[in-house]
C-alpha cells in the first residue's frame, strides 16, 4: 500500500425503492470510505474529489474519479487517526492535520510539504482551510485537556465537558509560503467549524460550540486581516432560537443555517443572510434533517434521521431528501435516496453534498456494514415522491 496505487471497486447501480432513482454505490471495501465534511471543498472539479478511506488496516487520503470509478491512493500515513483534508482551487493542493502537523499535499505528484506544526500542550482542529485565495490556512488550537480517569473515545464523548471546561482556544493563520502563524483570535471558550469563505479571502466564520439550546451566540464571522469580530444571525434578538450547522453558498458571500426554538416548542427555520448580516431571510421550516446543504437558497438538501434498525426503535426517516423555495416557502420534502445510515461516528454521517454543477448528490452511508460512499442525480423535483407520515421503513 503506497502512494500512487490505485483500486477499481466495483461500482454498483440499483433502483432506490422509494424514489425510483438510480443510486450509483461508489466504493466497495472491508473498510469505511466516505467524503469530508459538509462544509469542507473536496471536489476537485466535476468529476472528481477526494475522500477518506481505510484500507488496508490504515486510513489514508484518496481521490475518486467519477468518469473512470480510478481511485488513487495520495497519502501514505504510517500513524493511526483519520485525516480530513479541504481543497485548495487557486494552489491545487490538499490541506490537511497530521500528527500535529499542517500538511499540503499536490495530488498530481503525490508530494507532501509540511507548512506548520502545532507547539506542546495545543491540540488541532481536525480540519485546515485555505482561504480563497490560497495565501493561508487558517485552523484552530486548543489547550490540552486532561481527562479526569481513562475512557473510550468516540464521536462526541468530550462534547459536554468541553462546553463547560471552556478550553483556552486560539484560531490561528498559517502563511502557506513561509509557515508564519498569527493568532487572530483567542478565547476561553469550545470552539470549532472554521470556516473560510470560498470567495472572500479575509473573510471566515466560527462557531461557539456545545448542545444548540446552552450556548449562547452561535455563529461568528472574524476577518483575517484585522481580527475584527462580529456575532453573524445575533442570537439576542429576542426570538430565542437554537441556530448552527452553517455553511457557506457557493458564492463566497452568504450563509444558510438551520434552527429551532431553544424550549423546542414550535416550528423549525431555515435561514440565510450575507457575511455582513445583510439580506437576512428567515423562513417556517417544520421538517427534519440532522445536516443540510446547498448551493444557494433554491434547493436544499437534507440527511433525514439515523435508521431505526429494528422495529421497536421506532419510526425513522432515514432518507436524502429534496426541499424547493417556490418564492414564499419551502415544499417538500421529496425523497430522493434512503440511505438507512446509522450515524456512528463522522464517517457515518451521510453529509450530503450537491456536485459543484448541482447535477447530483453524494453522500455516506454505512447500511451494508462499512460506510461507503453513493452518488445520485438530483433530476427533476417535482417528479419524486413526497416523504409523510405513511412513508415508514421498518424491517423488522
Amino acid at each position: 500500500m503506497a502512494k500512487g496505487q490505485t483500486y477499481h471497486d466495483p461500482q454498483f447501480a440499483y433502483i432506490d425503492a422509494y424514489s425510483g432513482r438510480e443510486v450509483i454505490q461508489l466504493t466497495d471495501f472491508l473498510g469505511h470510505s466516505n467524503h469530508p465534511y459538509f462544509t469542507d471543498p473536496c471536489w476537485i472539479n466535476a468529476r472528481s474529489f477526494f475522500f477518506m478511506s481505510d484500507r488496508e488496516n490504515q486510513s489514508n487520503l484518496f481521490r475518486y474519479d467519477l468518469d473512470s470509478g480510478l481511485i488513487t491512493q495520495l497519502t501514505d500515513f504510517t500513524t493511526r487517526g483519520r485525516s480530513y483534508g479541504c481543497w485548495s482551487v487557486p494552489n491545487q493542493r490538499v490541506y490537511y492535520w497530521r500528527d500535529a502537523k499542517i500538511m499540503e499535499l499536490d495530488p498530481e505528484t503525490f508530494e507532501e510539504r509540511e507548512i506548520y506544526r502545532a507547539p506542546e500542550g495545543m491540540e488541532p482542529e481536525s480540519r485546515a482551510n485555505p482561504t480563497a485565495d490560497g495565501r493561508y490556512v487558517i485552523s484552530r488550537l486548543q489547550e490540552a485537556v486532561p481527562q479526569d480517569r481513562p475512557s473510550v473515545a468516540y464521536a462526541y464523548s468530550r462534547f459536554h465537558e468541553l462546553f463547560h471546561r471552556k478550553p483556552l482556544t486560539q484560531i490561528i493563520r498559517v502563511e502557506v509560503a513561509t509557515g508564519r502563524m498569527d493568532i487572530l483570535h483567542e478565547d476561553k471558550c469550545y470552539i470549532t467549524h472554521i470556516n473560510t469563505s470560498p470567495a472572500l479571502p479575509d473573510i471566515m466564520t466560527f462557531c461557539h460550540e456545545g448542545p444548540w439550546h446552552l450556548v449562547e451566540q452561535r455563529i461568528w464571522g472574524l476577518n483575517i486581516q484585522t481580527g475584527e469580530t462580529w456575532k453573524i444571525r445575533p442570537q439576542d434578538d429576542g426570538l430565542d432560537f437554537a441556530v448552527g450547522h452553517e455553511y457557506w453558498f457557493a458564492d463566497g458571500r452568504r450563509i444558510g443555517y438551520h434552527g429551532f426554538p431553544r424550549d423546542q416548542k414550535g416550528e423549525h427555520v431555515f435561514g440565510h443572510l450575507n457575511w455582513d448580516n445583510s439580506g437576512h431571510t428567515e423562513v417556517r421550516f417544520p421538517y427534519r434533517s440532522t445536516h443540510f446543504c446547498s448551493l444557494d437558497e433554491t434547493l436544499i438538501a437534507g440527511d433525514g434521521s439515523p435508521a431505526a434498525v429494528f422495529s421497536h426503535q421506532g419510526v425513522a426517516q432515514p432518507f436524502i431528501q429534496l426541499f424547493k423555495w417556490d418564492g414564499e416557502a419551502y415544499t417538500g420534502p421529496r425523497i430522493l435516496a434512503y440511505h438507512r445510515s446509522t450515524f456512528n461516528d463522522q464517517h457515518a454521517h451521510p453529509h450530503p453534498r450537491f456536485s459543484p454543477d448541482g447535477r447530483y448528490v453524494l453522500y455516506s452511508s454505512d447500511l451494508t456494514g462499512y460506510a461507503n460512499m453513493y452518488l445520485v442525480e438530483v433530476g427533476a423535483f417535482d417528479e419524486l415522491p413526497v416523504l409523510n407520515d405513511s412513508v415508514r421503513p421498518q424491517h423488522t
